[in-house]
Parts: C-alpha cells; structure tokens; sequence
C-alpha cells in the first residue's frame, strides 16, 4: 500500500475525530506529529477508535491487539510520529515505503 496514501487516510481519521471531540488541532496534523503525545485530548481510548476507522478508510486488517501509535504495535513502546505510523502500515501490507518529510 502506498505511504502517502495511508498516511493522508491517518490524518483525516485523527482530524475528524479530533474536530468531534472540540478540540483546535484536528488541522495541523502532519508528518511529525505524534498523536499520543502531540493532540489534545487524543489518547488511548481514543486510538481504539481511529485505528478502527482507519482499518475501514483503507479496507485492511489491523488486529484488535495491534497498537499503531506505539512502536512495535504494543502499549509499551515509544510513541510514534504520522510519518512512521504510515510507514509501518504500509510496509505491513507488503508495499516497500518510503516515507516523505
């Protein structure tokens, strides 16, 4: 699948949800933010959510064990940022990636 695709399909998940809960930053969304860290009011119940909505947006499979915002898919693991979320999705669909700065 390619990057740039699912890394646009992100942004507007987590814009749209963050817009729904009232909160100003569902705009700025970009490669460098991390939304557990970077958006008001995003966390991990929300992540549930928008990993659901994005799984949908691209019709694939992520498992419901699967964290996508945190390295190595657990809960665990250092946070991380737009880019690097795309980058891993898209490579786990078996594209190779690049990711864009």
């Amino acid at each position: 699948m390619n990057c740039e695709l699912v890394k646009a399909k992100l942004i507007d998940v987590i814009g749209k949800i963050q817009t729904a809960g009232g909160y100003e930053d569902g705009a700025s969304i970009g490669d460098d933010t991390v939304p557990l860290d970077g958006l008001e009011g995003f966390d991990s119940k929300l992540a549930p959510i928008a990993i659901r909505r994005l799984a949908r947006e691209l019709d694939i499979e992520i498992p419901k064990t699967q964290n996508i915002f945190r390295e190595g898919g657990r809960s665990k693991g250092r946070k991380l940022s737009v880019a690097e979320i795309a980058a891993v999705l898209a490579a786990s669909t078996g594209t190779p990636t690049q990711v864009a700065k």
